[in-house]
């Protein structure tokens, strides 16, 4: 593992970002409750209040929430300073964030403008405050790392997004706001700032550092660490102004990105069997699919075309399926999978600097999670392949949602042994200096 550059001074209490990864899964295994008493009218369309609360409970209640809870360690970390009263920050930001999304997911479900409003208040409230900690950071942090660069697009991405969704809310309950024309452009916006600007450019700018720290893997060419967030962040921009460009473009840039992930996870020294690793390749893999899919002559996608012996399912909802659950869900499993146990044995090893002795209570870090995470692994491909076949039959939901409940669930189990391990090693250390 390759740590030089990196600063371990400024980390928050372990429980802080804990208290994000543990409630993540919690969200899919709503999820796959939805899709089991919604049935086959889930998947008729993108705007299906179904549908709708389906899509934010993996992006919000999941993707989401993950990467709020690294950040909170990655910042320090990489950059070298930590957030301003994190307990505070955390604990609020957490509480208010958990019960917007469970708010907001209710309102597309129920449709009660009470909920909505609610919804709207709890989540203003707990992003705003993440964000004006995390903004802080940034701002103060005077670096121009690349990694560094690639967060503070990111965040400028989330606060896109959640204008963007705060307006649409505000729509939906009957609050008409001049600010801008509320239509179909404005949700692909939205949904563009969450997907590729928020999660895809936050996980360009972490693979700058884990693919060298955690598989002693070469840095990304140069030209990839200093151009690729900033030009995906200035095609979405020009995406904003109606370019119609910049969508295959950016579908392009991600492509070269995969071939850059090839290239130095072939290149990396650590060449062992790693379960991370398979994801990462999945993930850079999903990339060129996604290419192949989005330049196939849309009559394929069409119902009534005869080319194949099938029709394609509704070309962005096929495309939106896979970019998150075959990319973005991928890659943060695989991260968590790397992250947790990364995070429990350095806290750990920190708590022993007063009495080394206490150093014979760690166990290694792959006992903490890693060691379990195969199986993970093909669960989560079995529930992706059961996501595209539902597309293509939406009587298949059922299949797809136990899927769903069982690797949710098992990525649930495996974050919970890790944390009762840490605790119960945090104990017998506390007992150690106490004696």
């Amino acid at each position: 593992m390759n740590i030089s550059g990196l600063s371990f001074n400024a980390l928050p209490p372990i429980d802080l970002p804990f208290r994000f990864f543990i409630s993540a899964p919690i969200f899919i295994i709503a999820c796959a409750f939805l899709i089991l008493f919604s049935g086959e009218s889930l998947w008729l369309s993108r705007w299906q209040p179904s549908m709708l609360a389906l899509t934010h409970g993996f992006t919000l209640g999941f993707l989401t929430m993950v990467m709020m809870g690294a950040l909170l360690q990655l910042l320090p970390v990489i950059g070298g300073i930590g957030i301003v009263k994190p307990r505070f920050i955390a604990t609020y930001s957490h509480t208010l964030y958990f019960s917007g999304v469970i708010a907001l997911m209710l309102s597309f479900i129920f449709t009660y403008s009470w909920l909505t409003i609610v919804a709207m208040v709890l989540l203003s409230l707990g992003l705003s405050l993440y964000i004006a900690a995390i903004t802080w950071v940034l701002i103060k942090k005077v670096s121009q790392g690349d990694s560094i660069i690639g967060f503070r697009l990111a965040i400028i991405a989330f606060i896109s997004l959640i204008v963007l969704g705060l307006l649409l809310l505000a729509n939906r309950v009957g609050i008409s706001l001049p600010v801008m024309l509320l239509n179909k452009h404005v949700t692909d916006i939205h949904a563009l700032m969450g997907l590729v600007g928020w999660a895809g450019i936050l996980i360009v700018a972490v693979s700058f550092q884990v693919l060298p720290m955690f598989h002693v893997a070469p840095n990304l060419p140069k030209p990839v660490r200093q151009y690729l967030a900033p030009t995906i962040f200035a095609l979405l921009v020009l995406f904003i102004f109606s370019a119609e460009f910049a969508l295959p473009l950016i579908l392009i840039i991600h492509a070269l990105f995969a071939g850059a992930l090839f290239y130095v996870i072939n290149k990396r020294k650590r060449k062992v069997p790693d379960t991370s690793i398979k994801y990462w390749q999945l993930a850079a893999s999903t990339l060129l699919l996604l290419n192949v899919l989005y330049f196939l002559p849309d009559s394929l996608y069409l119902k009534t075309q005869t080319l194949l012996p099938f029709a394609l399912p509704e070309k962005s909802m096929l495309l939106t399926a896979i970019f998150i659950y075959f990319y973005l869900l991928s890659v943060i499993q695989g991260m968590l999978l790397k992250i947790l146990p990364f995070l429990s044995y350095t806290h750990l090893q920190q708590r022993c600097l007063v009495d080394f002795s206490a150093m014979k209570f760690i166990p290694h870090m792959h006992e903490f999670m890693n060691k379990h995470g195969l199986a993970l692994y093909y669960l989560h491909l079995v529930s992706g392949l059961a996501l595209v076949a539902v597309l293509f039959e939406p009587k298949l939901y059922v299949v797809f949602s136990l899927c769903l409940l069982v690797e949710f669930a098992w990525l649930l189990a495996l974050m919970v042994r890790c944390m009762r391990i840490y605790f119960l090693v945090n104990t017998k250390i506390n007992l150690s200096n106490s004696g």
